[in-house]
């Protein structure tokens, strides 16, 4: 049964629990994906942001249990789709350089739908005057865009392999 929304406190906790969600999907989403990668830099990348996310989704376990509320119970359709997208991709016939460049693409396109959701997240909780949470999710924040980043580092490289491969 879907939970009433009363008020922006109501709308956080179902923000939180969305994130939370969307983060365990990614996890096993990573893990899956890690297994085709070669290149070395992306394969690392990818496992220290897995690692990165199990300590993203223990920060969401904080902030949920100082709320006195228990996560899950979304599901994350967002998520859904983008993790269906990049797994289609593993189904094409493709030369390792392309099916990496499609990878990154992939990630990104999961860590941009994060960033916009923990920002969305991190700002409820400004204005809901929850400072721990607000240190907690922008910790997080902070890290989904440098991981951004690095990918697109590793992209400037794959995307010119995939181009002669």
């Amino acid at each position: 049964m879907p939970m009433q929304m009363q008020d922006l406190q109501d709308l956080f906790v179902h923000k939180l629990n969305d994130l939370y969600d969307a983060e365990q999907q990614g996890l096993q989403a990573m893990q899956q994906l890690s297994q085709r990668v070669q290149t070395p830099e992306l394969k690392q990348g990818l496992q220290m942001h897995i690692e990165q996310s199990q300590q993203q989704v223990q920060r969401l376990e904080q902030i949920m249990q100082k709320l006195g509320q228990q996560p899950g119970g979304e599901q994350c359709k967002g998520m859904q789709g983008l993790i269906q997208e990049g797994q289609k991709l593993l189904k094409e016939d493709a030369s390792p350089e392309v099916l990496e460049a499609g990878i990154i693409a992939a990630q990104q396109a999961m860590e941009h739908y994060e960033i916009a959701g923990y920002g969305t997240a991190r700002t409820y909780a400004q204005l809901l005057k929850n400072d721990e949470a607000v240190r907690l999710l922008e910790q997080t924040l902070e890290e989904e865009k440098m991981t951004d980043q690095q990918l697109t580092q590793i992209a400037e490289k794959i995307n010119v392999q995939a181009m002669n491969a």
